[in-house]
C-alpha cells in the first residue's frame, strides 16, 4: 500500500513536470505576442496618435530641462539663448526658448512666470500669454530687441524668404529680356511659398540635362513634378507645390542627407522615369522653337511622362513635409530636413514639431539631429492589448504556483524521488 502511494506520487510529479515546461515553453510564445502587438505596430506611424504626441510633448520640455543650468545663473544663461536665437534672426526659436521658461528658468523664477502669465496676455493663448510673461524676465536690451523684431516690417521680406532666396540662385533663361520679365524665384502663393519658377526657368535646365549634365536631374524633375501641381490634382490634404519646393531647395544647399536624397530619387524613379522622360523632353526642346513653345511642349512631356499611378510613396512624404511647415515654418522645416535619413526619421521629425512647434524650433537650433530622437510613440492599450497581457499575467501566476505546488509536495513527502530510485 505505502509502495502504492508513492508510485502515485510519482505519476503526478512526472504530469506536474511535463505541465510544467509546456508552460515553461509557452510563456515565451505568449510574451513575444504581447510585445509584438504592443510595440512592433507603434513605431511612428502616418499620422502621430494623441499619446505620442503627448508623450514627445513632455520630452521635449524634458529637453529643455537638462539644457538649463541650476543656480542664480539659469535666467541669465536662459536670456542668453534667447538672444542668441534673436541675433541669428531665428524668430521661432526665440520665441521657442519663451515658451520653455518654465523649463528652464529656476524655482522661483518659474512660479512667478506662471503666476503673471494670465494677466500678461489677458485675451491670448496660453501660449501667448506664457510668452508675454517670459519677456518680463528678460534683460531690457533682449527684450526690446524681440519686441522690435515682432513688429511689422512693411514691405521687408520675412526670413523665410530671406533664407530661401539665398539657397536658390536665379537661372537664366533664354535672353536677358525675359529674365527680367520672369518671376521671382520665390513667389508666395495661397499654399505658401514656391522657389519652382516655370517651365520657361526649366527649359534651360532641361537643355543642360540632355547634354549630359547628370547633377540636374533631382532638380529637374523635382521641379516639374511640383509645377505640375494643378494638372495633377493632388489630394486636397496635399500642397504638392509647396514639399516640392522645400525639396528643390533643400537639395541646391546641400541640406539633403544623401540616404533621404535616394529615397526621394527612387520615388522619382518610379513617377518620372529618366529614360521615358528624356526622350520626351528631347522631342520637346527641338531647336527651332521660342522658349514659350518650348516650355508648352516640355510641360506636356512632363504630364505624359508622369505615371500618376506611382504617385502614392511621393504624396506619403509630401504629407509629412506638409505638417511640419505647418507646425512650424519653411525654414525650420529644412533644419528638420537636414536632419532626416529614413522615411522614419520624417515621420519623427513631423511628431517632434507638431508636438512642440516653436519649442522643437528652438530645441533643432541646440541640439540639431538628436532632437528626432525626442519623437516618443506611446503606448495605447487596446481591448485586445489588455486581454493578451491579462492572459500572460495568468500563465506566469499559473506557472508560478505550479512551482509552489511541486516544491511543497516535494518537501512533505517521505520518500524523495532520488532516495527511491537510490
Amino acid at each position: 500500500m505505502k509502495f502504492g502511494r508513492q508510485q502515485k506520487r510519482l505519476s503526478s510529479g512526472w504530469t506536474q513536470s511535463a505541465i510544467f515546461n509546456g508552460m515553461l515553453l509557452l510563456l515565451p510564445v505568449l510574451a513575444a505576442n504581447v510585445v509584438t502587438g504592443v510595440f512592433a505596430a507603434r513605431d511612428f506611424p502616418q499620422t502621430p496618435r494623441p499619446a505620442a504626441l503627448e508623450a514627445t510633448r513632455a520630452e521635449i520640455k524634458a529637453q529643455f530641462a537638462e539644457l538649463a543650468i541650476e543656480g542664480e545663473q539659469s535666467r541669465a544663461h536662459w536670456a542668453g539663448l534667447v538672444d542668441l536665437q534673436l541675433r541669428e534672426r531665428n524668430m521661432p526659436a526665440a520665441r521657442g526658448f519663451l515658451l520653455a521658461a518654465p523649463e528652464m528658468l529656476d524655482t522661483r523664477d518659474r512660479e512667478a512666470v506662471e503666476q503673471a502669465a494670465p494677466q500678461a496676455v489677458p485675451f491670448g493663448t496660453q501660449d501667448e500669454q506664457l510668452v508675454g510673461a517670459a519677456l518680463l524676465f528678460l534683460p531690457n536690451d533682449v527684450r526690446v530687441r524681440y519686441e522690435t523684431a515682432n513688429q511689422p516690417v512693411g514691405m521687408d521680406m520675412s526670413r523665410e524668404m530671406v533664407v530661401v532666396a539665398s539657397v536658390e540662385p536665379v537661372e537664366p533663361t533664354a535672353s536677358v529680356d525675359e529674365l527680367n520679365e520672369a518671376p521671382q524665384v520665390t513667389q508666395p502663393t495661397d499654399s505658401g511659398f514656391s522657389v519652382l519658377g516655370s517651365f520657361e526657368d526649366l527649359v534651360r535646365n532641361g537643355q543642360d540635362w540632355l547634354a549630359g549634365e547628370t547633377t540636374q536631374s533631382f532638380s529637374l524633375r523635382i521641379t516639374g513634378l511640383g509645377l505640375l501641381t494643378d494638372r495633377l490634382g493632388p489630394p486636397g490634404t496635399i500642397d504638392l507645390r509647396e514639399a516640392t519646393s522645400l525639396l528643390k531647395a533643400a537639395d541646391r544647399a546641400a541640406r539633403l542627407t544623401p540616404g533621404f536624397r535616394d529615397r526621394v530619387s527612387e520615388d522619382l524613379d518610379a513617377v518620372l522615369p529618366e529614360t521615358d522622360l528624356r526622350l520626351a523632353m528631347a522631342n520637346a526642346l527641338a531647336p527651332g522653337s521660342t522658349t514659350v513653345e518650348q516650355a508648352e511642349a516640355l510641360e506636356q512631356a512632363f504630364l505624359e511622362t508622369t505615371r500618376v499611378d506611382s504617385l502614392g510613396r511621393i504624396y506619403a512624404q509630401v504629407s509629412q513635409i506638409n505638417e511640419i511647415v505647418d507646425a512650424t515654418s519653411p525654414v525650420a522645416t529644412l533644419a528638420m530636413l537636414e536632419h532626416v535619413n529614413t522615411e522614419t526619421d520624417l515621420r519623427r521629425a513631423r511628431l517632434v514639431a507638431e508636438s512642440g512647434g516653436d519649442r522643437a524650433v528652438a530645441l533643432e537650433a541646440v541640439i540639431g539631429r538628436d532632437v528626432l530622437y525626442a519623437a516618443r510613440t506611446g503606448i495605447e492599450l487596446s481591448r485586445e492589448d489588455v486581454l493578451e497581457i491579462m492572459g500572460l499575467a495568468a500563465a506566469a501566476m499559473a506557472l508560478f504556483w505550479m512551482v509552489m505546488l511541486s516544491f511543497q509536495q516535494y518537501v512533505r513527502s517521505p520518500i524523495h524521488p532520488l532516495e527511491y530510485y537510490e
